[in-house]
């Protein structure tokens, strides 16, 4: 199924983008092929040696912190959550933790030595099921602390219609069955013993609902760092400005409404500015003239989206402020940017908010005249525009990075643990 289904994808992109966009398709489905044969194969003739050391060094009284990070075989293929929340992390506390990744579906609930080897058990977006419950339950025996961590609040039902809304599908069959997978990892939520997220809007909404909560953001990884000091290297210049819209889900397009006015009457007034979509996101209702000035490029690999980022001179972030799950949402689109030198145009969600000063490190839009200034300014004031660039780029590097990551994360894992010991 899932073959056939990015053959329809394929030959979706080839008809709407072109041969040169469905070979790029495929050279990214061929990568990450040939990334998920590596990882079997380390699966198979390194998992058990990875598992070894992690419970030996733990008997060895090794002083480093034990993490055991849990999710499941699909948000690992499919989702993002996965590459931001657990090996992200993984990697920025390399020499500062014994780390450990698991799949909820593998076969290391066996037996209890791995659990009983870890200081802290991270189950990040893993929903209810007997093989969540077991872990639970065996580490409360061995009095080891379980954190539930999250992207997003798809464990509190209260907000399933706002999800509805988001995805486009209000019917109450959607609803019910959203309710239904709100529910299992709102029961595993509660489960645990505390919970981290990242974004301070996601742990307010669980401290509110009695958890102790703790922010661990959203980072970049040593690669894109690199792809990104490429990538700023090589900007072609050119006298066409390119504004980008980075959807990586199908659920953008109420969204991206609240901008269509203003860019429209930017790319009326400047011609040499064009639109840069990438990704998920229908155009069939865009104004002729700004249609006619846009250009669709199909799905990217977050490798390659970043090198396709550092070509464009603007970057835009526009979310429904009416919509808590908008607020939820990370600062990866802004931060990823920044990395390559763009600036970023954001709605004021309580995420952006906290992360961006309008006109210092980037600019805040709430309608279609604000959004228009805002797009303006970065057009026309080349200072301004250097500025915010600068801003951004020096923000990014102090707060997103690994290290800084690192600091955060373990931070917030120590103070999990002494609070745990005074509970016992």
């Amino acid at each position: 199924m899932n073959i056939l289904r990015k053959f329809k994808t394929a030959k979706a992109v080839l008809k709407n983008h072109g041969l040169k966009e469905a070979g790029n398709l495929v050279i990214d489905n061929v990568s990450a092929f040939f990334k998920w044969i590596v990882m079997t194969v380390n699966k198979k003739v390194f998992r058990a040696a990875k598992r070894n050391r992690f419970i030996r060094t733990n008997k060895k009284n090794v002083s480093k912190l034990h993490i055991l990070y849990i999710s499941s075989g699909y948000e690992a293929e499919n989702g993002q959550t996965v590459r931001y929340r657990v090996y992200n992390l993984i990697e920025a506390l390399r020499g500062r933790a014994e780390t450990i990744f698991e799949l909820i579906e593998s076969d290391f609930q066996k037996n209890d030595s791995l659990i009983r080897a870890a200081d802290i058990i991270v189950l990040s977006r893993v929903d209810w099921s007997k093989k969540s419950e077991a872990v639970i339950n065996t580490a409360k025996r061995f009095s080891v602390p379980v954190v539930f961590d999250i992207d997003d609040i798809i464990f509190m039902p209260a907000f399933v219609d706002n999800y509805c809304r988001v995805l486009g599908d209000t019917s109450e069959k959607n609803k019910k069955m959203r309710l239904y997978d709100f529910e299992k990892f709102e029961k595993v939520f509660l489960k645990c013993d505390y919970s981290t997220a990242s974004t301070n809007y996601i742990t307010d909404l669980m401290q509110q609902n009695g958890k102790s909560a703790f922010v661990i953001h959203n980072s970049l990884n040593n690669k894109q760092l690199r792809i990104a000091k490429n990538a700023a290297n090589n900007t072609k210049k050119s006298n066409e400005l390119y504004i980008s819209y980075l959807s990586g889900t199908k659920t953008h397009d109420l969204d991206f409404k609240q901008v269509i006015p203003a860019l429209t009457r930017i790319v009326k007034e400047y011609d040499n500015v064009k639109l840069s979509i990438v990704g998920y996101l229908n155009i069939n209702d865009l104004p002729a003239q700004l249609k006619a000035k846009t250009e669709t490029l199909s799905y990217m690999r977050w490798e390659r989206l970043l090198k396709h980022s550092a070509q464009n001179y603007i970057n835009l972030a526009p979310l429904d402020v009416d919509n808590p799950f908008c607020h939820a949402k990370s600062e990866l689109k802004y931060f990823e940017a920044a990395i390559v030198g763009v600036p970023t145009i954001a709605s004021p969600t309580d995420t952006f908010k906290r992360c961006l000063t309008h006109r210092l490190n980037g600019m805040l839009a709430s309608n279609e005249d604000e959004w228009y200034s805002a797009l303006k300014a970065l057009i026309e004031d080349k200072n301004l525009y250097e500025n915010v660039k600068k801003n951004a780029f020096e923000h990014v590097m102090a707060r997103y990075i690994p290290s800084a990551i690192a600091d955060e994360a373990m931070k917030a894992y120590e103070q999990i643990l002494t609070q745990y010991k005074k509970k016992k």
